[in-house]
């Protein structure tokens, strides 16, 4: 393999299970509505490659289930963003910096 492709392959390696999981939300027959929207199938797996990506970045590299926890953020990525907004928000609010002396 060319030694420029192996670094966008590395860096994209994450996201790429991510979409795998959102793909399978996206036709997981309880979870859509019967009809195809070409918009939703797309914003769909970019939150899914988000998702995937950042999580990947986390989970260290010697955990034997990395892919399969990357791929099961990317099906569940509407309500992995939904507890972090949540969690974000609360620490953000809670943070409260000393100022100079």
């Amino acid at each position: 393999m060319p030694d420029y492709l192996i670094q966008p392959i590395a860096w994209t390696q994450f996201g790429v299970l991510g979409v795998v999981g959102g793909i399978a939300s996206y036709f997981y027959s309880g979870s859509t509505d019967p009809r195809f929207t070409a918009r939703m199938f797309i914003s769909k797996l970019v939150l899914a490659f988000f998702v995937g990506k950042v999580a990947g970045e986390f989970i260290p590299d010697a955990n034997t289930y990395k892919s399969g926890y990357v791929m099961l953020l990317g099906f569940f990525a509407y309500p992995v963003l939904a507890v972090l907004e949540v969690k974000v928000k609360g620490w953000v609010e809670n943070y409260n910096p000393r100022g100079p002396p």
